[in-house]
């Protein structure tokens, strides 16, 4: 599926169209590169129907005080997994959004590129609020001088535990470790119930968020401080011997994980499916808007640890807007209204802590504090680390990670039986492939 149409039907469903005003035809969403509207907004979908809505309710809002009419605003739904292609399509004809949400790897493509406009003023004007923003994010938005992307919210990679189920394993907490962690999968899987919803699809980029969090546990990167291709290592063997046990000796992850989308681990630990799933809090934000069965039994914390120690992944994400728009002021006020404090604590809180706020001050909200499972991952804001660490984004990682490259090779080997040294050759190769098409030092 490649987009969604909102009818007048879901927007009463949702209380949108009444609460701001406006009929559904403010979204049309199957004329993917039209002119005809002064504000077009691609959302990309947060895993998070509560965090989507209040999107498209604050958009509406936005264009509403503007006095745009419902020909002049196009929202499309686009999923994660498909930006990169859909935007390279619509930068080679000239028709971009005016704004969408960045990851890390396609602000680093787009950023480069020089397709994003100057935010600095947006960016100033959020460090003067309470508090301040978190600072440590800023450094890679910015690219010929210039703040290029309003980052929009900070989201760990946080370890989603069934806690019940490893307690009746006889574990009081997730093993602090992959050896530990295997023992105890062992004993709680028992299928169609399986310990370890792994992402092992090609659909960028959760399954390789899985595969690095056992890589760095070993002491394995994707790049070495000096942003050289480096996942060709004892440690990734190491990691990939394991992942592959996990696999296909131990049978602790499902076999059809391999052909799962960025929505199949949420999937599979909200339906009750699995034990344990690595992913962004969009798995547990939305088990609280939605009330999960499962939610009392779920905690959160760290991923296994292993050699090298126990790490999490923090992904940061932001707002572009597109040098192609032709109203450059109407699109940035879109993101000012976005990040206005009021807005974004109603988008943070109502989207149940999808995101962990990028003003700090907000994380003294009470909603913080009746979730304490929230408590471990307070650290990620200012401790957590890149998927690329110890390295630095860049244009030949950033198609590396859209184009799944290392999870083909893991693919390879779970699926082909190729053994895992070979596997990380192959991802190495790969990479170093890559790298000096762009001319980036290998």
């Amino acid at each position: 599926m490649t987009t969604k149409s909102y009818t007048r039907r879901d927007f009463g469903k949702l209380g949108l169209a009444t609460a701001v005003g406006l009929a559904a035809p403010f979204v049309l969403t199957r004329r993917a590169f039209a002119r005809d509207a002064k504000l077009v907004f691609w959302l990309q979908p947060n895993f998070n129907q509560a965090a989507d809505d209040l999107l498209i309710a604050q958009t509406l809002e936005y264009a509403k005080a503007q006095g745009l009419s419902e020909s002049d605003v196009q929202i499309e739904k686009i999923p994660g997994g498909e930006i990169a292609k859909r935007m390279a399509a619509a930068l080679e004809i000239g028709a971009p959004p005016d704004v969408t949400r960045v990851n890390d790897a396609d602000l680093t493509s787009w950023g480069s590129g020089g397709h994003l406009l100057d935010v600095t003023s947006i960016v100033d004007e959020m460090k003067t609020q309470k508090g301040g923003i978190n600072e440590n994010v800023l450094p890679q938005t910015v690219f010929d001088g210039a703040t290029r992307a309003v980052p929009m919210g900070i989201s760990p990679a946080a370890a989603h535990v069934r806690l019940d189920k490893f307690r009746e394993a006889g574990y009081d907490a997730l093993p602090d470790t992959w050896e530990g962690f295997i023992e105890a999968a062992r004993k709680i899987s028992q299928p169609p119930f399986y310990a370890y919803g792994m992402a092992l699809g090609l659909t960028p980029s959760d399954s390789l968020g899985d595969v690095m969090s056992v890589v760095a546990a070993y002491g394995g990167s994707l790049v070495d401080a000096q942003n050289r291709p480096s996942i060709q290592s004892d440690a990734t063997i190491a990691a990939f011997t394991l992942i592959n046990q996990m696999y296909n000796e131990f049978s602790i992850i499902p076999k059809g994980t391999v052909s799962w989308d960025n929505s199949g681990n949420n999937k599979a630990f909200m339906s009750g499916q699995v034990a344990y799933a690595l992913n962004e809090t969009s798995i547990y934000s939305s088990m609280i808007v939605d009330k999960n069965e499962f939610l009392d039994a779920t905690t959160l914390e760290l991923p296994p640890g292993g050699p090298a120690g126990r790490h999490i992944t923090a992904y940061t994400n932001y707002y572009g807007v597109f040098k192609a728009a032709p109203n450059p002021e109407l699109a940035m006020g879109l993101v000012r209204h976005f990040m206005q404090p009021d807005n974004y604590s109603k988008f943070v809180v109502g989207a149940g802590g999808r995101y962990l706020p990028i003003y700090p001050a907000q994380l003294e909200d009470p909603f913080w504090g009746e979730h304490p499972a929230y408590n471990g991952l307070r650290k990620a804001v200012t401790e957590g680390r890149s998927i690329v660490f110890p390295g630095r984004p860049s244009p030949a990682l950033s198609e590396i990670v859209n184009r799944s490259l290392i999870v083909e090779a893991v693919q390879g080997m779970l699926v082909k039986g190729i053994e895992p040294a070979r596997a990380a050759e192959n991802a190495q190769n790969a990479m170093l492939e890559v790298f000096q098409r762009h001319g980036e030092a290998a």
